[in-house]
């Protein structure tokens, strides 16, 4: 439903990580991503993104291994930088809603991710409820973007009938 691009930005916030906090960025977008147990389109590029930061063939195998399985690794507590750590996790809430919904099994590992990176509740609230307000702005723009792209092709059409 909406485009996210994640290479730019998980590059950025990941360089320079180390592997252990790359492999569980990975793994709680996989673990999103599957969380509603449907994978829709734009959060299978986000896993195809997510992906990218993995070492090897093997690794990337056997993740896909499990994402198809639905048996992926539980996210545990991990130790960053707190604004690291908030940086991730505003990552992870924009994947959580990139289909447009904010599904309760979704919400409920959000939270798990930001208790796990150390975060205090009214953070993980805060950063959710940002999220869900985005969320609606951007399904206000798509719908205002179509009715100005219909407009559009009714005034190209009338103009080529005329």
């Amino acid at each position: 439903m909406y485009k996210l691009q994640l290479d730019r930005e998980l590059t950025k916030v990941l360089a320079g990580a180390s592997k252990e906090i790359r492999d569980w960025v990975v793994n709680a977008i996989a673990n999103i991503v599957v969380a509603d147990n449907i994978i829709e389109k734009h959060e299978f590029v986000a896993l195809q993104e997510a992906i990218g930061l993995l070492d090897n063939k093997d690794e990337i195998h056997d993740l896909m291994n499990k994402v198809k399985e639905r048996k992926l690794d539980e996210v545990e507590k991990i130790s960053m930088d707190p604004g690291f750590a908030l940086n991730v996790f505003f990552i992870l809430a924009a994947i959580a809603v990139i289909d447009g919904n904010l599904k309760k099994s979704e919400a409920d590992l959000l939270k798990k991710c930001g208790v796990c990176l150390d975060l205090e509740n009214d953070l993980i609230r805060a950063v959710t409820s940002w999220t869900l307000k985005q969320m609606s702005i951007n399904s206000k723009f798509s719908k205002d973007l179509n009715s100005s792209n219909k407009d559009r092709e009714r005034i190209i059409n009338s103009t080529i009938i005329n």
